[in-house]
């Protein structure tokens, strides 16, 4: 049986450095993962099919791209970002206006205490490589749960720390066509991502038992349609 490492936290927020502005940051996501962007955005139209006009939250959109992806696919959604990075949201609301949603909103917090919104007021929670991020899932769950309203849905996606032999092959190969920092992120990444058996245990102890959690090659999506 394969023993999965213990995880690592990788920290909370993504802000600027000496080395690395988050516009610099952000182009260089926006090159790399264009394509995993489009299809995040693709896989949550064709998952959970967001009812007209839906208002969404983004948790952790750090630059932007996913949310702005889904909304080149569905301009009538109505999104509004949270993140815990100050310098995120600058560069996020700035590549919203450059791509055509100047009113797209972002804002500042944490999924852990979502209290500035209020109960039953989004239709649908999305959230793209973030969740390795939290801290405490539970709290960010239980969350999402207040903010939905009485038929929301939810649709989060992540790697896993547990991939198997392919999915370790697949980081392996493409990591060398990677700088030297970015591969050390996207590994510490994964190593601070969760399994799906562990979203499971958490969504039983929280007393959640109707969202679904799914796992491929090298990552996990937790949704409710």
């Amino acid at each position: 049986m394969k023993r999965t490492k213990p995880r690592i936290p990788e920290g909370v927020a993504i802000e600027d450095s000496s080395g690395l502005s988050m516009e610099q940051y952000s182009e260089i996501m926006k090159k790399k993962l264009g394509r995993e962007y489009s299809r995040f955005a693709d896989n949550v139209i064709k998952k959970v099919n967001p009812a007209m006009n839906s208002t969404v939250l983004e948790i952790g959109p750090g630059p932007g791209w996913a949310g702005i992806n889904l909304l080149k696919k569905r301009k009538d959604l109505k999104l509004v970002g949270l993140d815990a990075s100050p310098d995120m949201i600058r560069v996020a609301s700035e590549n919203a206006a450059k791509e055509g949603f100047p009113d797209n909103k972002f804002i500042l917090g944490f999924g852990e205490d979502m209290s500035l919104i209020k109960d039953g007021q989004y239709d649908l929670v999305i959230s793209r490589d973030s969740l390795h991020h939290w801290e405490e899932p539970e709290k960010v769950f239980k969350e999402i749960k207040r903010i939905l309203k009485p038929n929301g849905k939810l649709y989060i996606h992540d790697s896993r720390r547990d991939m198997n032999f392919f999915g370790r092959l697949i980081v392996a190969v493409f990591s060398r066509f990677l700088s030297n920092n970015m591969e050390f992120h996207w590994r510490a990444s994964i190593a601070a991502s969760y399994t799906s058996e562990e979203i499971s245990e958490m969504l039983t102890e929280i007393g959640i038992n109707d969202w679904q959690v799914e796992s491929d090659i090298m990552d996990l999506t937790l949704y409710q349609t």
